[in-house]
């Protein structure tokens, strides 16, 4: 009867360590501490990753390229000399020149090409948004996944204190005569497979604790505490249509193929106006063999007279590359669409089956693992019975970390196609 009340007690204390994030001990010194906060980890490895941080240099770079794409070309300083080699023994100064060039491209050139750099520009803003939002959901994902396997960890541990009991039990029946010793074997069987799990999920947890530091940025050996609970989470708005349109609004992605597009249509105009002349002109001072100054000015165009061989292929070539633009664009749309769709089928299913864990299995698997202890311990029902339901229960506790786990690493997908583009300052 004693048996029988503590059992009961062990079972009480793992339901509430389950349902209310009661922490468990170890000896593994990452885990005697709790892990920051999801988003806190997410703002360090925004500020701390180094290829976010690459490619911040990149938006940087690509800034500074604006301008310098419509500035005028270097000016020329040309120096002429003139003489007179009629008498190679003593040649016969005839005109000296210094003149200042400068070329001018035809009107719009210049133009056009300082807006295919900023849309170029734009395409590597879009790249850090895309990355920066892909770090914000690997670093969610990762602490997601921790989650899981803590509490799966917390779960085995206060199982391993049933599974002993159990053991105790068959061990008493045996000593008694009242059970064989089959019944102990299995219950020392079973605590073994729990120790062969938790060292498992050491294994497991390093790996991703080792990918988390990657993010961060920190060593991989750093410790990475214990992640007790994830933060609640919902979509604003669950209706498919809804989504769908704010990813494909919101997408850095998309905005990557936008930008390409809007670049593609710039080099195309660049390409037609260079059936147009260049202009250039000049100013300068000249000198006669009598020294007399003389004025100077030039002026002059460049004749696009190879347009077969060279702007014409120049101008098809740009037409191809913006319906390959336009194409690309269309399918990252697709994309898009598609995985927004599988991300919606995913929370609608997460949803349900926290639910019916919650509501169900749970208890009615924690109902079936008493009821069998207590046949057990009445002499009415086999070991094996206990057992059984025992690895039922075990498992509803385990996957229900699981599917909260899956429901948080749906909503950062979700979240990170549909959250608000920020604008470019």
């Amino acid at each position: 009867m004693r048996i029988n009340t503590i059992s009961r007690w062990i079972i009480i204390i793992l339901l509430l360590s389950v349902f209310f994030g009661n922490s468990y001990a170890s000896d593994k010194p990452e885990e005697n501490f709790s892990a920051p906060p999801v988003e806190e980890l997410v703002a360090e490895a925004l500020e701390k990753s180094p290829a976010v941080a690459a490619v911040r240099s990149r938006v940087a770079a690509s800034k500074e390229l604006i301008e310098p794409a419509s500035a005028l070309p270097d000016p020329e300083l040309e120096f002429l000399l003139e003489e007179n080699i009629s008498s190679l023994s003593s040649p016969v100064f005839v005109k000296g020149e210094i003149v200042l060039k400068q070329d001018f491209p035809f009107p719009g050139k210049r133009s056009v090409l300082e807006k295919t750099a900023g849309a170029e520009s734009e395409m590597e803003y879009a790249g850090l948004i895309d990355i920066e939002r892909q770090v914000t959901r690997d670093v969610r994902t990762i602490y997601a996944g921790l989650y899981a396997l803590d509490r799966e960890a917390a779960v085995l541990e206060i199982a391993g204190e049933l599974v002993k009991m159990l053991e105790a039990t068959a061990a008493s029946r045996y000593s008694t005569g009242e059970g064989d010793q089959e019944s102990q074997i299995k219950a020392q069987i079973e605590s073994s497979r729990l120790t062969e799990r938790i060292n498992d999920i050491a294994a497991e947890r390093g790996g991703m604790a080792a990918g988390l530091n990657r993010l961060l940025g920190r060593s991989g050996s750093f410790p990475v505490g214990k992640v007790a609970a994830l933060p609640s989470v919902s979509v604003k708005d669950e209706g498919i249509e809804s989504l769908e349109a704010l990813a494909l609004a919101n997408s850095p992605a998309l905005y990557i193929k936008k930008g390409s597009v809007k670049s593609a249509e710039y080099r195309l105009e660049s390409a037609d106006l260079d059936f147009w002349p260049d202009f250039f002109a000049g100013v300068g001072i000249g000198f006669d063999n009598e020294y007399d100054p003389m004025a100077l000015i030039t002026f002059g165009i460049t004749l696009p007279v190879w347009q077969n061989s060279k702007q014409k292929p120049l101008k098809r070539a740009a037409g191809h590359k913006l319906e390959e633009a336009k194409k690309n664009l269309k399918e990252a749309e697709t994309v898009i669409s598609s995985e927004i769709a599988d991300l919606f089928t995913k929370w609608n299913r997460d949803q349900k089956q926290i639910k019916r864990y919650r509501d169900a299995i749970i208890p009615q698997t924690s109902a079936a693992l008493n009821s069998a202890r207590a046949s057990y311990i009445a002499g009415r029902a086999d070991f094996s019975v206990v057992i059984e339901d025992y690895r039922l229960w075990l498992d509803a506790l385990s996957q229900l970390a699981r599917r909260e786990s899956d429901k948080f690493i749906t909503w950062a997908g979700i979240d990170a196609l549909t959250a608000p583009f920020p604008l470019n300052e």
